[in-house]
């Protein structure tokens, strides 16, 4: 695997703001919690949109992602939040996390396993989540491919958010792949993501040596789409 490049290090400023009305997942990932006797692992957490809640919430957490200063920003939200504590925080990869004991429950929020850039290193990731499992443990994710709507309506156009952030999506590129850009206050990056149909990230799921338990297209529990398209919601247990 060729090393990777940290697109998050120059918005690392903006991102909360970016990201600020992403919030239809924190309750899911949160309740993912529920019953755990061990510490909660999230992979690529980023600044701490998942960590910190769970924190609050009274959860342990291991915060893993690969991008030290998201991580920097993370240990400074918490210790705001007064749960430093309770949020173990470590450099990590997607495909490596650097954790060696077992835990209940494996957290892959916000669609990152979107910049995983073919099925090799899909199934590493997946693989490596799997290795960190207790035997009843569930790994939770999410991931998007563009709906033909979603194509249509926002290929190549600024989208402004309420925050003062914009970005713009390249869907369906020659390749296959998808480019976000974002800018803000100055700041700017370029993500390319790799999605792929429903149907795929649920094999790839059981080749890594899952069963999946329950999938959505939403977090409201809405049905998976027809085409393959859209949110998928995952939650798996070793088998």
């Amino acid at each position: 695997m060729t090393e990777r490049t940290d697109e998050y290090a120059s918005i690392v400023d903006i991102y909360d703001a970016w990201c600020l009305e992403v919030e239809e997942d924190i309750d899911f990932y949160v309740g993912m919690a529920l019953g755990t006797a061990t510490k909660v692992v999230e992979l690529a957490a980023g600044t701490g949109r998942i960590s910190i809640p769970l924190a609050l919430h009274g959860y342990d957490v291991i915060a893993v992602d690969r991008s030290e200063p998201m991580l920097e920003q993370l240990r400074i939200k918490a210790a705001a939040a007064g749960v430093a504590e309770q949020i173990e925080v470590r450099v990590g990869d997607l495909t490596a996390p650097g954790i060696s004991d077992r835990h209940d429950r494996v957290l892959i929020p916000f669609r990152s396993l979107l910049h995983l850039r073919d099925d090799a290193e899909r199934l590493a990731a997946l693989r490596a989540a799997h290795a960190l499992l207790t035997p009843d443990g569930y790994l939770a994710f999410d991931v998007f491919s563009p709906t033909p709507a979603d194509v249509q309506a926002t290929q190549g156009i600024w989208y402004h958010r309420d925050s003062g952030a914009k970005e713009r999506a390249d869907w369906n590129r020659p390749d296959g792949t998808t480019q976000v850009e974002v800018e803000m206050r100055g700041r700017s990056t370029t993500l390319l993501l790799h999605p792929l149909p429903a149907a795929r990230w649920l094999e790839l799921v059981e080749e890594a040596g899952f069963e999946v338990i329950s999938t959505w297209g939403g977090f409201d529990g809405e049905d998976v789409r027809g085409d393959g398209t859209g949110d998928l919601v995952v939650i798996a247990q070793p088998t």
